[in-house]
């Protein structure tokens, strides 16, 4: 079979040559066809009781996910002059389209007596009746004065969504800081475009490098990656531009993973035969032979790659499912290309130069493979202690680096108001202002506020006014007195707080970690009421991770070990193949709870990857002792290869450690050493299991 293949590849050279060429052509036209999803909803679970809260929300108040702005000023925005400039940023921020409400750091209208008073052009006398007013509501005037300045705070309720360089373009005079969801989102995109521009290449270029120490000369290091390369271009012009697949935070990735992943069986092939080479045959036999000893391998190994990325389809994300597919799309594009593109080029090739040193490291693995039970033992012992340690949590604030603008704005707000993101509590009733219930949601924000949380309501506001104008301590005793209040109410509060029998709190946290959600779900559900909002949605669906991870761990180890034996036609050999693979994942999970990387939903799918790509160093050595029936010459001719493919694979994901995201330098460290540990075992374990008869 594989002599009659390299026959037809001789023989079409020429023409497949140039099919290739216009498959690429097409491919690069497919990159400008590239759509970006920049949304946070990437992250939320299919079917999610906390979206539906979410959703129902804001098409009571018909908003969509608030922004807040802090802006720096020089003037005191309570003496006359601050007054008219805070006004005037409002109106700059109402102008911008999409904006439905804009609250102020300062109230709009006032009561004075049982008549509210605007609050610009006020007269003398008014504006003493307003600092009056201003200094009893002062716990929610969100106005800060700081050693080199005033800061300001405004809350904007979009009608569905903002375009937050709209917003900065407003406040171009004007010191300025955002956050909020939308403004998280908005700069994805610009971080999505510098990553799918300068990671892979970057990738490349580190490969590169290791492949011309592995292979000796540059040009066979280019060589390998070839068929990768191709591979990552049609899954990005095809795949995902032609057919109209997004590119996400996620699906970012799979450029990536396709060149780092799919460049293996590039690496083994070029390998092999410059091997085959050295030992004086033909090109023709060269690549006939090198196809003979490792072909098999290279399919397994790319359907095993492909498994472990298939697994992700257990999982109740569809952005997950969607890398999933696509990083099994890529990896099968890049076996299939390896296949095609390497022999053409090869037939080309008589001369070759050959690397004349000799590795001593199949003498080194020899001498580890006679204290392989040592060394197993010595791993698990390392990292089995870490599993106990792991914690799920995914805060949507740490997806960025400390460096980035964004968590820049959002710790600069923190420091002067000690909020930045809210969440809501949701209550109804068929009466909102009476007494009886206006105290239960304040008794919540109370036991909140002992917590350290800041939360606020519209009853905040009518306890204050009941008090200026009453003198009479607390929420109104009598439903009237709440009710002509709520006529002295500035609309921005009536219209954002309630709406007919639903009301709302903004709760603000100083922190999105999974401890903080809990503590606050826990007090707003004992009040009896419902607690939502983007991180919430986003921890459900971390929240049974765990459950799935495990379904996704059983499905990859379960199609690889089914691989596996029909394709060896054994039992035994494969159950022995697995073996350094169970070892990897318990490293992974090990170092991930010693290291405090978060089990979520980006990391804890590391495990797939792990399973699908850890197997393929399994497969090569047994792949290759079944051709040669010689443990010694297997571990010789496959340990250099392997390692330096592990090696490669690891420096090459590296690159992603210039991402603005936290997680993808996880993936990095992830990477590192489950790849470590997984070639290891592959080259100590596995012999030493080979060895032993049935």
């Amino acid at each position: 079979m594989f002599e009659e293949y390299t026959s037809f590849v001789f023989k079409n050279r020429k023409k497949i040559f140039a099919v290739v060429l216009v498959l690429n052509i097409l491919a690069l036209f497919g990159l400008f066809r590239l759509h970006f999803t920049t949304e946070f909803s990437i992250l939320m679970p299919q079917k999610s009781r906390q979206k539906e809260i979410y959703e129902k929300m804001n098409g009571v108040f018909k908003t969509g996910e608030q922004l807040v702005v802090m802006v720096k000023t020089s003037v005191d925005p309570l003496s006359r002059e601050g007054i008219d400039e805070i006004f005037e940023i409002k109106e700059k921020l109402s102008s911008v389209e999409g904006v439905k409400t804009v609250i102020p750091p300062i109230p709009e209208k006032f009561p004075a007596g049982f008549r509210l008073v605007e609050t610009k052009n006020m007269s003398e006398e008014q504006y003493r009746d307003f600092l009056n007013y201003v200094e009893n509501m002062k716990d929610f005037l969100n106005v800060r004065k700081m050693e080199d300045g005033y800061y300001s705070l405004f809350m904007i309720l979009p009608r569905n969504s903002v375009n937050p360089d709209e917003i900065e373009s407003a406040l171009s005079g004007y010191e300025h800081y955002l956050s909020g969801t939308q403004y998280l989102e908005d700069q994805i995109f610009r971080y999505l475009l510098f990553m799918i521009f300068t990671l892979p290449p970057l990738a490349v270029v580190l490969l590169l490098n290791v492949f011309r120490v592995q292979l000796g000369r540059f040009r066979y290091a280019i060589l390998s990656l070839i068929p990768a390369g191709f591979a990552a271009l049609w899954t990005l012009g095809y795949v995902m531009g032609w057919m109209g697949q997004n590119l996400s935070i996620i699906t970012v990735l799979v450029p990536i993973f396709t060149i780092v992943m799919g460049s293996a069986d590039g690496l083994h092939f070029v390998s092999h035969f410059l091997e085959r080479k050295k030992e004086g045959e033909n090109t023709f036999n060269a690549i006939k032979d090198t196809l003979e000893s490792v072909g098999r391998a290279m399919i397994l190994t790319t359907l095993t790659t492909m498994a472990g990325f298939l697994s992700f389809l257990t999982l109740n994300s569809q952005s997950m499912k969607q890398m999933g597919l696509l990083a099994a799309a890529g990896i099968g594009l890049a076996g299939i290309s390896t296949w095609i593109v390497l022999p053409v080029i090869l037939s080309g090739m008589e001369d070759v130069e050959i690397k004349k040193k000799e590795s001593s490291l199949a003498r080194l693995f020899q001498r580890l493979s006679k204290r392989a039970w040592i060394i197993t033992l010595v791993v698990l012992f390392a990292f089995l202690p870490g599993t106990f340690l792991l914690k799920a949590d995914l805060n949507i604030l740490k997806l960025y680096k400390g460096y980035t603008r964004v968590r820049k704005n959002v710790e600069k707000i923190e420091e002067i108001f000690g909020r930045a993101l809210p969440v809501y509590a949701v209550f109804e009733s068929e009466n909102l202002l009476s007494p009886d219930f206006a105290r239960k949601v304040l008794s919540m924000e109370e036991k909140l506020k002992s917590k350290g949380y800041d939360a606020f309501s519209v009853y905040d506001i009518l306890v204050k006014m009941n008090e200026h104008l009453f003198k009479e301590e607390g929420y109104p005793k009598i439903l009237a007195r709440a009710l002509i209040l709520k006529r002295l109410l500035p609309e921005e509060y009536t219209n954002n707080f309630l709406s007919e029998s639903t009301g709302r709190a903004f709760i603000f946290l100083d922190n999105l970690d999974r401890n903080t959600l809990e503590e606050v779900e826990h007090i707003v559900k004992e009040s009896g009421f419902q607690v939502t909002g983007l991180p919430y949605i986003i921890k459900e669906m971390n929240d049974s991770i765990v459950h799935q991870q495990v379904l996704s761990v059983v499905l990859a180890v379960s199609m690889v070990f089914l691989l596996l034996v029909l394709f060896q036609r054994s039992f035994v050999i494969p159950a022995k193949a697995i073996v350094p693979v169970l070892i990897s994942l318990v490293s992974l999970f090990g170092f991930m709870g010693l290291s405090g990387i978060p089990l979520n939903l980006i990391t804890a799918n590391m495990a797939g990857i792990v399973i699908g790509v850890g197997i393929d160093y399994a497969i090569h050595v047994t792949e290759l002792f079944r051709y040669y029936r010689d443990l010694e010459k297997t571990v010789k001719i496959a340990s250099t290869p392997i390692l330096a493919n592990a090696f490669g694979l690891s420096v090459g994901l590296s690159a992603l450690i210039l991402s603005p995201f936290t997680f993808h330098t996880y993936l990095v460290a992830i990477m590192w050493v489950t790849m470590t540990v997984s070639s290891f075992m592959s080259l100590v374990v596995l012999p030493k299991l080979l060895e032993v008869k049935r």
